[in-house]
């Protein structure tokens, strides 16, 4: 193997075609520090750098995450705005799939198709409900990642969102146990706030009590066991062990504790959890603003 690739750098010295490969560090530590605009135009001119048609493929799936921030960093009053760049982040996410596809490309896409319908409203994008589902299904199943905290939390946003049978395929337990897979392959050097308010939000909506969450829980068990895709059988998540499971920010047991309780729990943790982050992102501390209120309108 060695003498292989000696022989074939060799060759590419020979005709000079030597090519680096491209190193994204600089443009996703701009990213990670939501410096958008400086992270879009470096990939911007890495794009031409790009040797071969996977490289081009991973510059565009992050032009098409990067446009989505953008998009979010936005004023909500300005529609035209976010649509105009959540639509533009949607065409890098299909430029990189026509070039290699890969699970990034449809999860961005997903992801930029979602902030759209969030924007427009869900009854307005119903239309765009099953081509994101093929997407993400894309991810899962088809590439096999079942890791990707972004990927779970779009599908859970996804069924929660949507109106359920006969409108479209909304259904609040599955989005609960999509968005308790996200929870579970959070990064630990990341703050993800977003995740621990959706999961709150969720789960304070659907309201279940302690003993009723035992006996539902037990039942979502027996269709975890069954198996299927992988897609499928996450519906079940929350169940796949009757209940007995301890969320890293629990002292108790699933069945021990009801929804809201658990609700409140979520965000109590995520709170203190902040406060030992430096710096909080601002796209973190609206979101931690938004929490302080949710909060304050439980307690009304």
């Amino acid at each position: 193997m060695k003498k292989i690739g000696a022989l074939l750098l060799i060759g590419l010295f020979s005709t000079g075609v030597l090519f680096a490969a491209l190193d994204f560090t600089t443009v996703d530590a701009l990213y990670d520090s939501e410096q958008y605009s400086a992270c879009k135009a470096g990939l911007l001119s890495m794009r031409s750098q790009a040797a071969t048609a996977q490289e081009e493929a991973d510059v565009l799936w992050r032009l098409s995450r990067v446009t989505l921030g953008m998009g979010d960093d936005l004023d909500k009053k300005d529609k035209d705005g976010r649509f105009a760049a959540y639509e533009e982040g949607e065409e890098y996410a299909n430029l990189s799939i026509a070039r290699y596809p890969n699970a990034f490309a449809y999860h961005w896409k997903a992801s930029n198709i979602g902030r759209w319908g969030q924007t427009k409203g869900p009854l307005n994008a119903l239309g765009k409900a099953k081509g994101m589902l093929e997407d993400l299904t894309m991810v899962v199943n088809d590439f096999n990642i079942d890791d990707y905290t972004e990927t779970w939390y779009v599908l859970s946003s996804l069924y929660n969102e949507l109106p359920g049978p006969p409108l479209s395929f909304g259904n609040n337990n599955w989005a609960i146990s999509y968005m308790r897979r996200a929870m579970d392959t959070l990064p630990v050097h990341k703050l993800y706030p977003g995740h621990y308010k959706k999961l709150a939000e969720e789960l304070w909506a659907r309201n279940w009590s302690a003993s009723k969450r035992g006996k539902e829980l037990a039942k979502m068990k027996t269709s975890w066991d069954k198996g299927g895709s992988t897609l499928e059988r996450y519906r079940f998540y929350e169940g796949k062990d009757g209940g007995k499971s301890k969320p890293f920010y629990s002292s108790v047991t699933l069945d021990q504790m009801s929804d809201r309780q658990e609700a409140e729990m979520v965000l109590a943790y995520l709170e203190a959890k902040a406060k030992t982050f430096t710096p909080v992102l601002p796209s973190e501390q609206r979101t931690l603003n938004e929490i302080s209120e949710l909060r304050a309108s439980w307690l009304k």
